[in-house]
């Protein structure tokens, strides 16, 4: 089971793939690391934004398994930093 780590600059607003597409489902721990700002970081889909996306709650780490060749997008309503740990499923 390859890990992997990355951190995220997030820019308000812009939409990022934080975990890319694999053939094999994956664990994510996903970790909103602005500890000292008020912006807000959201996870989901392809088509995530700050409406519809669901809330990485700050200084916390969440976990969610993805299946086979789906993605991981992130959006902030400020500039931000996230965290990802990746470990692959195989």
């Amino acid at each position: 089971m390859p890990i992997t780590t990355s951190h995220f600059n997030l820019t308000n607003g812009v939409r990022q793939r934080i975990v890319n597409a694999l053939g094999m489902a994956q664990h994510v721990c996903i970790h909103n690391h602005e500890h000292s700002s008020s912006v807000n970081e959201f996870i989901g889909g392809s088509d995530v934004t700050t409406s519809n996306g669901i809330h990485a709650q700050s200084t916390l780490t969440s976990q969610i398994t993805i299946g086979p060749d789906d993605e991981l997008y992130a959006v902030a309503d400020g500039n931000a930093e996230l965290h990802v740990l990746i470990v692959k499923q195989d």
